[in-house]
């Protein structure tokens, strides 16, 4: 009675020393959570960065369309010479013998105006269609960041739980060597645990490579240059309410290119409207040097452009913006038709997952209760390791079972709010 006394008392010795040393290793850890991972990929993308330098460039797009309608002043230099050689040479009534000037040039655009107006609103579609893009490749990169987290996460837990059942394993062979030597089980049980224990090390040691595989992908996504591989809290990821499809992200894309097409077409329309413009110059302009000084003067003029035949480029161009259009619409119908079943059967799974939750919460009671009782009669010499060691892995199986239906459910309501925003 004395020896399962002492045998009782290291059992709650070793648990007590497990929970402390689990405990005294959580708070000293560093702990990262899936946000601080987020918001770095966020700030890093190179992705979001030229997207943010798109919409600046439209901008710029814009001003530039506005000031090919506003005047255009250049300086023009000319200085040309044709000689006569005898009787050959360039006939004087062309070439005029030469040419002489110095002309400061100015010319504006007066009409179509209302293309001025299509092409702001051509840039400002673009910016639209950037933000709309903007976001839908923000939540693509959450999505990511965040199943990459989840599976390090996952690594991490299962690779905490190998780690204590080694623990506790260790402890537990010291006490069946012990039971061995005094006749109470043979030296084979002993031997048995050992191999267990030496299987589990080899288990740590590829979950160990796994998760630092898992941390590079993850810091490689967000931009992390860090080799320090953080406790990671499993998250709290929150549903988002259901969304109106036309509310979505991806939706406003197809809205905003919808928009822009349009826009495009009636630009091509104001492309063959007449074009009138005016010009003016002043300055120097003589056909030979001596007459240089009495040729200051100056000109002004009208230019109207009416288009009448382009080989049908106008119609092709419109073809080519209405095909164009066509398959803008064939991606959002088919968007459209696949948001509700996705969501409905997303909202299926994660109904579902928090049932096979609870039930594996209650299998994890059950096994926890067995382990007791087997743990009491392993020191009494009552039960063969064999039966110890089964009870041991089936802790092991729901641990981990329960820990993945924890991150699965995560992972689905992670796609949940992907597919809602």
């Amino acid at each position: 009675m004395d020896f399962l006394s002492g045998m009782v008392k290291s059992l709650k010795h070793t648990v007590f020393i497990l929970t402390l040393s689990c405990t005294f290793t959580i708070l000293n850890a560093q702990v990262k959570n899936l946000n601080e991972y987020i918001n770095a990929a966020i700030a890093n993308s190179p992705s979001l960065k030229e997207n943010a330098l798109q919409q600046m460039q439209t901008g710029i797009d814009s001003s530039i369309a506005i000031a090919d309608y506003r005047p255009q002043i250049s300086a023009n230099g000319v200085g040309y010479y044709a000689p006569v050689y005898g009787q050959y040479g360039y006939d004087q009534a062309i070439s005029n013998g030469g040419e002489y000037a110095a002309l400061i040039s100015i010319s504006q655009q007066i009409s179509p105006r209302n293309e001025i107006s299509l092409k702001r609103r051509l840039a400002s579609d673009e910016r639209s269609r950037l933000l709309a893009d903007s976001k839908v490749k923000e939540n693509e990169l959450r999505k990511e960041v965040t199943d990459e987290y989840l599976n390090a996460c996952l690594l991490q837990q299962r690779l905490v739980f190998y780690i204590q059942s080694d623990s506790f394993l260790t402890q537990q062979n010291k006490i069946v060597k012990m039971l061995a030597d005094k006749g109470s089980y043979k030296i084979s049980d002993y031997y048995e645990l050992l191999v267990e224990e030496k299987s589990e090390r080899t288990q740590i040691a590829r979950l160990k490579i796994d998760m630092e595989q898992a941390f590079s992908v993850l810091n490689s996504s967000c931009g992390i240059m860090d080799t320090v591989q953080y406790t990671l809290p499993i998250p709290d990821i929150q549903l988002t309410e259901k969304t109106d499809v036309t509310q979505l992200a991806v939706y406003q894309e197809f809205r905003a290119d919808s928009v822009k097409l349009t826009t495009q077409d009636k630009l091509v329309d104001a492309g063959y409207r007449p074009r009138f413009s005016w010009y003016a110059d002043a300055g120097i302009l003589a056909s030979q040097p001596n007459l240089i000084s009495r040729s200051i003067g100056n000109s002004i003029g009208l230019n109207l452009t009416v288009p009448i035949y382009d080989g049908d480029k106008r119609k092709l161009k419109h073809q080519s913006l209405q095909l164009s259009q066509d398959s803008r619409i064939n991606y959002q119908n088919f968007f459209e038709q696949n948001y509700n079943n996705r969501i409905f059967f997303l909202a299926k799974q994660i109904v579902d997952s928090r049932k096979l939750i609870v039930q594996l919460q209650q299998e994890e009671q059950e096994v926890k209760h067995w382990i007791d009782i087997d743990q009491a009669e392993l020191a009494a010499g009552n039960i063969p390791v064999t039966d110890f060691l089964l009870s041991l892995k089936k802790n092991l199986e729901v641990k981990n079972d329960l820990n993945e239906a924890l991150i699965n459910q995560q992972s689905l309501q992670n796609e949940f709010n992907y597919r809602n925003r």
